[in-house]
């Protein structure tokens, strides 16, 4: 599996799932390699590993098998996609983890809403084939100039199919029963300007599991890692 590490030399490992298109959703994170080993694996269908079509239940099980590979446990950090497949990787595979935070999951899905949402990310996929449109895309979610050339790169074989399976991923808050007995510390984090599905689904992860602690952040939107890292790396730091 095709990833990024920092800080190889340190003990405790932190694995970090970014959201679809993203590899670098954490970019932000990247300092607390200081302390800590920090792992970017690339999910299924982006990054370096754009050659493949996302496949929910096969990625799952390919960062399983890599997360087992490490031999030890590990906290887990998910954004968006990320975090969907975070909650899932946690309640099947919790022997593989210490601790989890999980920022903006999307696992609440109905229709009209995941129809639009479908619609919305296939349009954003034809602009990110414009190299232009793709750097400044990567600018504005606070990518480092580097991370931001990686991107564009990137972004030219990510395919249609990815992003339509990607959003139809099966992953719900009824999907994953198992939750419920996950006993290892999980927080679930939204921004305050995020949909109301996304409140609704780390609201729901509290109530089906009061392990699992909830916070919407005031003012975020989509953009908790990059642009509230300060408050976010001390989060992470608090848990780990």
């Amino acid at each position: 599996m095709k990833t990024e590490e920092y800080g190889k030399e340190n003990e405790k490992i932190i694995v970090m799932l970014h959201g679809a298109n993203f590899v670098h959703s954490f970019g932000r994170q990247y300092p607390l390699a200081d302390k800590y080993h920090i792992i970017v694996p690339h999910i299924m269908g982006f990054g370096d590993n754009a050659d493949k079509v996302f496949m929910t239940e096969e990625c799952v099980r390919e960062l399983a098998d890599y997360i087992r590979s490490l031999d030890k446990k590990v906290m887990l950090v998910g954004f968006s996609l990320g975090a969907q497949l975070g909650f899932k990787l946690v309640a099947e595979y919790e022997e593989l983890f210490e601790a989890a935070i999980l920022v903006s999951p999307w696992l609440i899905k109905e229709e009209p809403f995941l129809s639009k949402i479908a619609e919305l990310n296939k349009k954003q996929l034809k602009q990110l084939k414009n190299k232009f449109m793709c750097s400044f895309v990567g600018m504005m979610n606070g990518l480092p100039s580097e991370q931001r050339k990686e991107f564009v790169s990137q972004m030219q074989n990510v395919k249609e199919e990815t992003i339509h399976n990607v959003v139809y991923n099966g992953i719900t808050i009824y999907s994953v029963p198992q939750f419920a007995d996950v006993k290892i510390p999980v927080i679930a984090l939204a921004g305050a300007k995020e949909q109301k599905e996304v409140h609704d689904s780390v609201k729901k992860m509290s109530e089906m599991n009061p392990v699992c602690k909830y916070e919407i952040w005031d003012k975020a939107r989509h953009n908790i890692p990059p642009l509230f890292a300060d408050k976010f790396n001390e989060l992470i730091c608090s848990l780990i």
